[in-house]
């Protein structure tokens, strides 16, 4: 959600937000990896990297970015422990459908939409703050991209 605020094409230091949220770290840079693999957000390693959002926040449907992040298929996973009733239970098929149906309701917003008015607000507080308490995330400007057209 920070990154939706981040100036557009400016890396976001992951450690700011991860002792922001306090999470850790790798916790924060594994959740990164699975949007990287999904074209959500870019990465890039170094003193100047961090991440940003690949695309506008506009494009990105909540429920895509969810069943990224979570997978589909969790609610109940007959699988894990293979089930007497696998691929004849009703029970299976209507926990299937409610996840199918929970995707589907957030697909009809996008990450923009949710992170408009008071959460933007709220965000845009809770990254406020002194410099060295880890509120501020240090911005980088991105390279220019010297191909044609940009």
């Amino acid at each position: 959600m920070h990154l939706t605020l981040a100036e557009r094409g400016v890396w976001v230091a992951t450690p700011a937000v991860a002792q922001r949220f306090d999470i850790s770290v790798h916790h924060l840079q594994k959740i990164a990896q699975t949007l990287v693999r999904a074209g959500v957000v870019e990465a890039r390693q170094g003193r100047s990297g961090g991440v940003r959002l690949a695309r506008d926040a506009r494009e990105i449907r909540l429920g895509r970015l969810v069943a990224d992040l979570e997978g589909v298929g969790t609610v109940v996973d007959c699988r894990r422990d293979p089930c007497p009733l696998l691929g004849r239970c009703r029970l299976k098929w209507a926990f299937d459908a409610a996840e199918q149906a929970f995707f589907l309701e957030l697909d009809r917003l996008t990450l923009a939409d949710v992170v408009a008015g008071p959460t933007a607000a709220a965000l845009r507080a809770l990254f406020r703050a002194e410099p060295g308490d880890g509120g501020a995330t240090p911005a980088t400007p991105a390279p220019t991209d010297p191909s044609p057209g940009n």
